[in-house]
């Protein structure tokens, strides 16, 4: 018997996650995942996916989860870029542009459509998914900010 791994499975990962301490619209712009694509193909209808757990004794399988960004069908990537995918709104970025909108080498994307949508999303513990089209968890990755100096 061979080991068997799927070729969607080799398609993208998760590169990096960025969170931000504040939860507000205006810095949703500066919260981000990237995904980084390996192989040519098609993502139409691959999801980015939040999961914070949230334990609750009356609740046998407590997850709390959210759809973050879905891609568009058809969607043709390119081997080698990067896409960027920012919890703000495409809207904010154009009149408000932020460093991190501008950053070179990267596609940028935003999962809030209308301003009033943007809101900030990751907190230390969540889980970010990469899920194909039929589900399938391509790549997981664990929010964990790095800790604040202490200030004495």
């Amino acid at each position: 018997m061979s080991d068997f791994r799927p070729v969607e499975a080799n398609k993208a990962r998760i590169l990096a996650i960025k969170p931000v301490a504040q939860a507000t619209a205006e810095e949703a712009n500066r919260e981000w995942v990237e995904i980084a694509v390996a192989q040519a193909s098609d993502v139409g209808n691959w999801r980015l996916q939040r999961l914070r757990a949230n334990w609750r004794e009356e609740v046998e399988r407590p997850v709390e989860w959210e759809w973050v960004y879905t891609f568009g069908s058809p969607a043709f990537v390119t081997a080698g870029e990067i896409y960027r995918i920012h919890s703000g709104s495409r809207v904010r970025a154009a009149v408000h542009p932020l460093a991190d909108d501008l950053v070179q080498g990267r596609k940028h994307v935003y999962a809030a459509g209308p301003l009033a949508n943007a809101r900030t999303r990751w907190e230390r513990g969540d889980y970010v998914r990469l899920v194909d089209a039929f589900g399938t968890v391509i790549d997981e990755v664990v929010v964990w900010p790095a800790e604040e100096p202490a200030t004495a």
